[in-house]
């Protein structure tokens, strides 16, 4: 790597990016974050009410369920499966919590183009390295483990074999940390 890593992150395609999510690299995962957070924060933002922050929380955690489900082979890029997850989840929260939900946003389809502009990258860097360490901070030592095991795709009883732990125990920190995380992201 050249430098600190940052920049050789920086330099990859989403679909490289996403393979070192899933064995567990935690500034690849920052650096994942950090490119769709505009786009996310936008799509959440077109949608009516007070809903915003938390369609934002599920806009993120839709991410990282797309980076454990994303298959390279089905002809999309990660970038077109990423943003289809987190449209369709924020559709999903909002219809569940609203009773106006037939006044969706019309540009809801619309492709995000300003997700790579290099102020939006700038800003979002900026803040991301505060991000991941409040995520650190919220999560115990062990939620932190089952959360990188988690986002790199791994199943439930591989996780639960790798840690010491049962599945059960896997799926209740899952729960948990999800929890937290819709905290911490408000």
């Amino acid at each position: 790597m050249v430098g600190d890593g940052k920049t050789v992150l920086g330099e990859l395609d989403n679909e490289s990016l996403i393979l070192l999510c899933r064995e567990n690299d935690e500034k690849a995962v920052a650096e994942l974050i950090a490119r769709f957070a505009p786009s996310v924060r936008k799509r959440a933002a077109s949608f009516a009410g007070s809903l915003k922050d938390d369609l934002a929380q599920e806009g993120f955690l839709a991410l990282l369920d797309a980076v454990r489900k994303f298959t390279p082979d089905r002809g999309a890029s990660f970038g077109t499966f990423a943003q289809l997850c987190i449209r369709n989840r924020m559709i999903n929260v909002y219809k569940s919590v609203s009773t106006d939900y037939e006044e969706l946003p019309e540009d809801l389809d619309r492709a995000d183009t300003d997700e790579n502009i290099p102020e939006n990258i700038v800003v979002q860097k900026a803040g991301l390295d505060e991000l991941y360490k409040t995520i650190a901070d919220t999560l115990s030592n062990r939620e932190n483990d089952v959360f990188m095991l988690y986002i790199s795709g791994i199943p439930y009883q591989e996780i639960a074999d790798r840690l010491g732990m049962s599945r059960k125990a896997v799926d209740n920190a899952v729960q948990r940390m999800r929890k937290k995380l819709r905290e911490v992201l408000r």
